[in-house]
């Protein structure tokens, strides 16, 4: 095992605790379990200043990886802080913005060309559409038919399902020539141990697999899954593209590493293979997002992976009350599989957790909204209070007692910045000016060329998309000579033309250009002239957006950010109740919590079901306690059901320390 180093008294290290230093100053394989609460960003942003400040390695040779765009904007400026306004790693970003640049230099490793577009979910949705209204038109009309085999195996939503897959594929590091292979495995695989398989849906996924791929590579565009899947396969497949990738880096950096998936652990793997300098944080007990591909099995082999990592364990808790971590100690103790860990802390006991029952949705809406005005009333901020519930279709009884009760609120992670359709609708015009006569540009122009109404039905595009194949040449310039309806035509060309004058204007910065794409097309003016409730603020949407193209030089700095981001240039809501899922909360905190658990039975009931059969170790009900800060109330709408009373816990939990019921 590698020795830790005597930690030097830096800036950065006089703020920790032992343990927090001791791990930061480890070298080799680290692996540090960070309980919430305890310090895991700045036990992370020091191990990256002790290897460079004492240790000597230079910034460019760091390698450091989060999981949101925020944190590692957050952990790039206390870098710049702790080395007295020295250089922050330039290698320190999320998995999908370090991979997307490790693709723009070697973009041939993904059969792509230097400039390719990114396409966010939404627009990669769009590309599976037509793709699966190809593979499969014999049985699917317009993915609404509710009949067909292939139709009935892909299942009642085929497109989300589809979409799945597809990702699903990716994450696995799955490439389309090795989709049916690995389909038919599976196929195998569950005949013989004798369990029900989706046979011709998974044939239908990797058909449909590798046409979306032959059309996003005509277009030179990739998807998220793209980013990771195409390098880290490059470097499986050839061992001096792997050396020459690793070698740029001395060492490796994760965050959340409980999250990762199949393709991010091994991109970092190998990465790290040349000198297994590889410091990683995470909490197998906060492992929430194994529904979209993470696995918890990669922090708690991680020992196995490399046998000579050392263990650190952070175990004081600096955001919660006693009775909040007695509470959620008992609950993740029932995980056979944790790797083990008491979180404490040195505050006073503070208000117990409370759990508490309602009639129903409304009463238990109404209910939670006094409290929170009483709150309010004895001083504490909208802002420090949340609401947290399963899923966000549950959010509509809250809402409605809020607005009633006039209190101010904030959706959390609803609709993000980048995907509002108007912000969207104006990336597509730039990205037409950038790149007109380039089948790159494809897919913008079908997103905007009928916004607003141009007569740019099914048909006149049917028209469009066979002269582009015929000629091979974009939609765009198709347009200008395709045997359009007088009227089509007419409006089709003002577009082409108002997309060429805009893109030729040589002195007009990024800010102006996109100004003047969303007058000259009508596309403001079409807002200005809506009656709609919502005109006024798409309007100041866009006008946000010009402001913040005043900051890039070029539409493709500016659309790369756009794809890559998680929210928009103001998305912190301050002065408001906070509105969100138990996921979102995951990576938020606030000092009064209200924890919904839905209508499907007594949450600690819930709890105790999902730890024992194997779902994620993280419950609802420790969600809430790892993020709180002074007061939880667990609340259930309707009467208990008869395995779960409304004032104790299942047999073999016990009531948790820490918590109060009433009903």
């Amino acid at each position: 095992m590698h020795s830790a180093a005597e930690p030097r008294p830096q800036p950065v290290m006089a703020g920790l605790t032992t343990e927090q230093a001791k791990a930061a100053a480890q070298y080799g394989p680290v692996l540090v379990l960070a309980g919430a609460g305890t310090g895991k960003t700045k036990t992370l942003t020091a191990a990256v200043v002790h290897r460079i400040a004492a240790g000597g390695l230079a910034s460019g040779r760091v390698l450091a990886v989060t999981f949101t765009n925020k944190a590692a904007t957050e952990m790039s400026g206390r870098i710049r802080t702790a080395l007295d306004s020295g250089p922050a790693p330039s290698w320190l970003g999320t998995f999908h913005g370090l991979a997307t640049r490790q693709l723009q230099i070697d973009p041939e490793v993904a059969g792509l060309r230097p400039g390719f577009d990114i396409l966010d979910a939404d627009d990669s949705r769009r590309v599976v559409k037509r793709t699966l209204n190809r593979v499969v038109k014999r049985t699917l009309k317009t993915l609404n038919l509710a009949s067909g085999e292939d139709v009935a195996a892909i299942g009642r939503d085929p497109l989300k399902l589809m979409c799945s897959r597809l990702s699903k594929f990716k994450d696995n590091l799955i490439t389309p020539d090795e989709a049916p292979a690995q389909v038919e495995a599976i196929i195998a695989e569950a005949n013989r141990s004798g369990l029900p398989v989706d046979t011709h849906g998974l044939r239908a996924s990797a058909r449909v697999y590798a046409d979306y791929q032959r059309r996003l590579r005509d277009a030179n565009a990739a998807d998220f899954g793209d980013l990771l899947l195409w390098p880290a396969r490059a470097m499986q497949r050839s061992e001096s593209y792997r050396s020459r990738w690793a070698s740029r880096f001395d060492c490796v950096l994760a965050d959340e590493f409980q999250d990762v998936n199949f393709a991010q652990f091994t991109w970092l793997r190998l990465l790290a293979a040349e000198h297994d300098e590889i410091f990683v944080v995470g909490d197998d007990d906060q492992s929430v997002y194994g529904w979209r591909g993470a696995d918890v099995g990669y922090i708690r082999r991680f020992t196995r992976d490399f046998p000579n990592a050392a263990v650190y364990r952070l175990e004081e808790n600096f955001r919660s009350t006693g009775h909040i971590l007695a509470a959620a100690n008992t609950v993740i103790a029932q995980d056979p599989a944790r790797l083990g860990k008491t979180l404490f802390t040195r505050k006073p006991g503070g208000d117990p957790v409370e759990i508490v029952r309602f009639r129903n949705a409304d009463t238990e809406a109404s209910g939670i909204v006094s409290e929170i005005s009483r709150r309010q009333a004895e001083g504490l901020a909208w802002d420090d209070m949340a609401v947290l519930y399963r899923s966000n279709a549950l959010s509509r009884s809250f809402e409605e007692a809020l607005m009633h009760a006039r209190i101010p609120y904030a959706l959390i992670g609803d609709v993000g910045f980048y995907q509002r359709a108007e912000i969207k609708d104006a990336l597509a015009l730039l990205r037409l000016a950038a790149t007109p006569d380039d089948a790159q540009a494809d897919e913008a122009f079908r997103r905007v060329i009928n916004v607003p109404a141009r007569s740019f039905g099914a048909k006149a595009m049917e028209i469009v998309e066979v002269e582009a194949a015929w000629r091979r040449v974009s939609l765009l310039v198709a347009l200008e000579t395709a045997p359009l309806p007088p009227k089509a035509r007419a409006a089709g060309l003002g577009f082409v033309d108002a997309i060429r004058r805009t893109s030729r204007d040589p002195d007009a910065t990024l800010a102006d250009q996109l100004s003047l794409l969303l007058d000259a097309t009508g596309y403001r003016g079409m807002l200005r002239d809506s009656r709609a409730e919502t005109s006024e603020g798409r309007l100041e949407n866009l006008q946000e957006l010009v402001q913040l193209a005043g900051g890039f030089h070029t539409a493709r700095e500016l659309l790369d950010h756009a794809a890559l981001s998680t929210g928009g240039p103001d998305e912190e809501e301050t002065g408001r109740v906070q509105l969100m899922t138990l996921h979102k909360a995951k990576v938020w905190s606030s000092r009064t919590f209200s924890c919904r658990l839905g209508k499907r039975g007594c949450s600690r009931r819930t709890t105790a079901s999902r730890l024992r059969s194997g779902g994620s170790p993280m419950s609802p009900s420790r969600a809430a306690c790892t993020v709180s800060q002074s007061h939880i109330a667990i609340t259930a709408a309707g009467p208990p059901p008869r395995h779960c009373s409304s004032t104790t816990f299942p047999t073999g939990i016990g009531s948790p320390a820490g918590c109060t019921s009433r009903a």
